[in-house]
């Protein structure tokens, strides 16, 4: 046999096997088909108020149904009526949450077989229907101005001759302020629904920053002297009975009853360093909560006494924190590039109300109202959240929660 020959031989050998393997792929192919792919989902829109509407389209072949989730919780389910043709589907949903809070949402489409593809979208932070006090330079100097929590809508509280500042609302709706006249600072005081003021401290000039015991009963607030030194001091609700707390020649203030309204949580300046301290009102007895080189200020005592809520430096910038009310277990709460403050827990402890630096303005007028989510409940980031309630180009500042 010629060389040609045998060549011959080999490529027709070669081009027969080739052709029993082709026809074998094709037939296992046709008796095994591959398994199509799960469904996608691509996000589309939101809308978020007292009802929550969620746009999503899915993609795949024969996809039956498509469902929304929070967590382990399905909130909403919609079944495709043409599975065959529908490719891709668009899908709405609208969910009514129950409750203020945080959801992180999720949504699963499913084929024909039940298998799904998942795509996690977004947290819906839903705020509660609650209002807040602050004070804002918006139509000139500082004037005290609510805000529904809800809805963003604002309206003018208490007018202001010169300025009113620092509200602090107790319980009872009675509502202490400082106010400016003649360049002295008053505390003031006044009903939330009638605007008759009583002028609580008529012989004191420097009065700044008041808090009422959750009773509210009592009253604490700072007094700055002559050479400049700041200290605390207790009173009645109505300004009686004034007794000095601390005694020092530099800054105690920004103080924060507990719920028992035995003790308050301060912040002690000396030098350039502010550190938390606690102080026991019928003996004096303090006690250090915080003892590290960044600048730890501004408590705020949660409504249930377990938590401090306070502002720090110690990542970097001032950020709001949290802490046992033993000044264990410090954690961090925000993460806001130019910095946040003034902590304000809501009544039910679930909610701090804040101040971050995010506004168009220049210096304090970048600062802006905000939100937090973070109940003791919420152990990780997922389950907190933030709402912006002001954004505009002024001082937006001193936010104090309104009882209902």
């Amino acid at each position: 046999m010629s060389l040609f020959s045998k060549l011959l031989v080999v490529v027709l050998a070669v081009t027969l096997v080739g052709g029993i393997v082709l026809v074998g792929l094709m037939a296992y192919a046709t008796i095994n088909p591959p398994s199509p792919s799960p469904p996608r989902i691509e996000f589309t829109s939101v809308e978020v108020g007292n009802i929550v509407t969620v746009s999503v389209t899915t993609r795949g072949e024969r996809v039956t149904r498509a469902e929304l989730w929070a967590g382990d919780q399905m909130l909403a389910r919609e079944v495709n009526p043409n599975p065959a043709l529908s490719n891709p589907w668009a899908v709405a949903w609208q969910w009514q949450p129950p409750a203020p809070g945080v959801y992180p949402l999720a949504a699963r489409a499913y084929d024909e077989a039940d298998r799904y593809g998942a795509s996690s979208l977004f947290s819906v932070v839903i705020p509660p229907q609650e209002k807040l006090l602050f004070s804002s330079n918006r139509d000139g100097g500082h004037t005290l101005y609510e805000i529904e929590t809800d809805t963003r809508a604002t309206g003018v509280w208490q007018p202001a001759l010169s300025q009113n500042r620092q509200p602090a609302v107790a319980p009872n709706k009675r509502v202490a302020f400082v106010s400016n006249e003649n360049n002295a600072w008053h505390l003031v005081a006044r009903a939330l629904e009638n605007p008759a003021l009583e002028i609580l401290t008529p012989n004191l000039n420097t009065v700044q920053r008041p808090a009422f015991s959750l009773d509210g009963k009592q009253l604490a607030f700072e007094v700055t002297d002559s050479q400049g030194a700041t200290n605390l001091v207790l009173s009645d609700a109505d300004g009686k009975h004034q007794r000095p707390l601390t005694d020092t020649d530099a800054y105690d203030g920004q103080a924060s009853f507990n719920p028992s309204g035995d003790h308050l949580a301060f912040t002690a300046r000396q030098g350039n360093v502010s550190d938390i301290y606690t102080i026991a009102l019928d003996s004096g007895q303090m006690t250090r909560l915080t003892a590290d080189t960044a600048q730890d200020a501004q408590p705020a005592w949660s409504p249930d006494g377990e938590r401090i809520a306070f502002v720090s430096n110690r990542s970097g910038i001032a950020q709001i924190w949290v802490m046992r009310a033993d000044g264990s277990s410090p954690m961090q709460l925000t993460n806001i590039p130019a910095g946040a403050e003034q902590p304000k827990w809501s009544p039910d402890g679930k909610w701090l109300a804040f101040v971050a630096y995010t506004g168009v303005g220049e210096g304090n007028d970048r600062r802006e109202l905000y939100l937090l989510y973070a109940p003791a409940s919420a152990v990780n980031e997922d389950q907190r959240g933030i709402i912006r309630l002001t954004q505009n180009d002024k001082d937006d500042t001193e936010p104090a929660w309104m009882y209902p």
